[in-house]
């Protein structure tokens, strides 16, 4: 007899859902079970023509059950098997299709021999079979654990052992002595107004940068000897905001590793990228006295980038690699509060940065060339200036007016080296300030209007 059997299967799967499941042992650690479940839907259409005799149909019939049977519980032990991975999981799933898509063709062909006993008859059968692929994954993690049980068995486990821990004789005597927290013996009140940590005083400590307040022995620190401390007290009291100074000699207790900075009542630290933004939102709305106009502003950055890149130079060279500057007044002033061997090898390490930093800028440290650019900046300064009393002819200072009083102004006020070998080296850079009456003048009657009052 002639047995013709053909079939077509149409399978969809919805999203796999995947659940993590824990488990905690006896010994802390945990047993993390990933259970992934996809809906697999599959539809199979067979058409199946056969005349057969009662007997073989009967045969037929028990050998497809049997089959079936077979094919189920192969099915089944292999799914539960499977571990879970990309390439793992993909590998089931096709696995998984392929082993019930054909227990289902059998099945339905058996229904479809069963019909057909002793005539020739055509039958379709459709079946839907709904199969839930589950695979686990057990990785087991370390001894710190999450839970509050795990935790105990944690702590308590390699001490006390197992069972009541609370009863123990070593952890009765523990309980004797608990933890107390206490309160802080002291806590520093916010400030009532920003504080500026900076280095200060000036060069001359008693003499012509400090003044008596009331009758009480003590000094008011005003000005400073660094000229980016200096900048930024001239800048505030510009814009009329009302600061007090903290002396501060260690660059490593600011946000940025760099002195000065700005400690606010609110608890936030203004730093110099922040500085002039946090000025500008903070002054007198009002006052637009000092205000400059776009061509002014465009000016206004020429000219401080050119003190700070000509005039600096020059300063950094009489500080750090005039040999009488360096020895007396440098190395006393920026050092001077550390021991004599920290004192030493600070000094190294920050003269070594300075070299770098100027050696950045340029192929070599030529003196003669850098004290020509720092005379003609200062001529172009002086130029700029004229006979007005700050630049531009404003009526009152801008932040042009505190940069390049923070240059003049510690220049005029170096200590003088009086030394044989020397040769009036080091009080070359004040001179050529000296040689312009207006800039002199004008550094004068910023100190006197703004710090010495």
């Amino acid at each position: 007899m002639s047995d013709r059997h053909e079939e077509q299967i149409i399978s969809s799967a919805s999203e796999p859902v995947v659940e993590i499941i824990e488990e905690v042992q006896e010994d802390g650690s945990i047993i993390r079970k990933k259970k992934t479940t996809r809906k697999i839907t599959k539809r199979v259409l067979t058409t199946t023509t056969s005349v057969k005799e009662e007997t073989d149909s009967q045969q037929q019939h028990n050998h497809n059950h049997a089959t079936a049977a077979s094919a189920s519980e192969s099915s089944e032990s292999t799914l539960k098997d499977l571990s879970v991975g990309s390439a793992a999981e993909s590998s089931a799933a096709g696995l998984s299709t392929t082993i019930t898509a054909t227990a289902a063709s059998t099945i339905a062909t058996a229904t479809a021999t069963d019909t057909a006993i002793s005539s020739t008859t055509e039958t379709t059968a459709v079946s839907s079979s709904e199969t839930t692929e589950s695979d686990e994954m057990s990785e087991k993690s370390s001894t710190t654990t999450t839970t509050d049980q795990t935790k105990r068995t944690f702590k308590f486990g390699g001490v006390f052992g197992k069972g009541d821990v609370e009863n123990h004789p070593f952890y009765r005597f523990l309980a004797k002595f608990p933890l107390k927290q206490s309160p802080a013996p002291h806590t520093r009140l916010p400030p009532v107004k920003p504080i500026l940590y900076a280095f200060a005083p000036g060069w001359k400590v008693g003499g012509q940068e400090t003044e008596k307040q009331d009758k009480k022995d003590k000094e008011t620190i005003i000005g400073s000897f660094d000229v980016d401390s200096l900048k930024w007290m001239a800048y505030l009291k510009f814009n009329q905001i009302d600061y007090d100074i903290k002396p501060a000699f260690e660059p490593t207790m600011s946000p940025s590793g760099k002195l000065p900075f700005l400690a606010l009542p609110n608890g936030s630290l203004v730093t110099d990228e922040g500085f002039e933004q946090w000025v500008q939102e903070n002054k007198d709305q009002s006052d637009t006295s000092a205000s400059l106009n776009i061509h002014e502003a465009a000016e206004a950055v020429a000219f401080s980038t050119l003190a700070e890149s000509k005039i600096h130079a020059a300063l950094l060279y009489t500080l750090w690699l005039e040999t009488p500057h360096f020895q007396g007044t440098t190395r006393q002033h920026y050092f001077g509060h550390h021991n004599y061997y920290l004192g030493k090898l600070l000094n190294y390490v920050s003269k070594s940065n300075i070299v770098h930093s100027m050696l950045l800028t340029r192929t070599q440290i030529d003196r003669e060339l850098i004290f020509e650019e720092a005379a003609a900046a200062i001529e172009a300064l002086s130029v700029q200036l004229g006979e007005n009393e700050y630049f531009f002819g404003k009526s009152a200072p801008s932040s042009l007016d505190a940069i390049v009083f923070s240059y003049l102004h510690v220049i005029l006020t170096l200590p003088r080296i009086r030394n044989a070998e020397d040769g009036g080296r080091s009080g070359e850079l004040a001179r050529m300030v000296r040689k312009h009456e207006n800039l002199f003048k004008y550094s004068q009657n910023i100190w006197k209007k703004s710090f010495a009052a």
